[in-house]
């Protein structure tokens, strides 16, 4: 289980690091164009998705050290950053489905969902770690 929750991470930090920079890119080129934005409040809207796009990098960061180095409470921080985050990040989706299309909406049920069976992932390998005192890799354990 541990090495799916390793290669879920690596596989969204490099998504989160390149939609950080894609955004700050579009953010950057929209300020100094001379095409404005039609809504100049979709500014702060962009600069708070911006602003948790990079702590959501730093706290995947911390996740995989919790994740090489078996660190519980390391593992417990991301957790619960996870839960409050997912909240947060729903009820701002929420706020702002007056201007979501269907299709964005479908993204956003469906992310919510991803990240629900993550925490469950995640609070199982913490039980596990503190049950046994580390996850074992499988391969491991055939070895023995």
């Amino acid at each position: 289980m541990r090495k799916g929750l390793i290669a879920f991470a690596y596989i969204n930090l490099v998504l989160t690091v390149v939609v950080t920079t894609l955004l700050s890119m579009y953010i950057s080129y929209m300020r100094y164009s001379e095409t404005q934005l039609q809504d100049s409040s979709e500014y702060p809207r962009l600069i708070a998705d911006t602003t948790a796009l990079v702590l959501e990098v730093g706290m995947t960061i911390v996740f995989i050290v919790a994740l090489h180095l078996k660190r519980v409470l390391l593992m417990k921080v991301y957790l619960y950053f996870e839960i409050v985050f997912s909240i947060i990040g729903f009820v701002y989706s929420i706020a702002f489905l007056t201007r979501e299309t269907a299709s964005e909406l479908f993204l956003i049920l469906f992310q919510l969902v991803v990240q629900i069976y993550l925490v469950i992932l995640i609070w199982s390998s913490i039980v596990k770690m503190k049950r046994d005192g580390t996850v074992k890799y499988t391969r491991d354990q055939d070895l023995a």
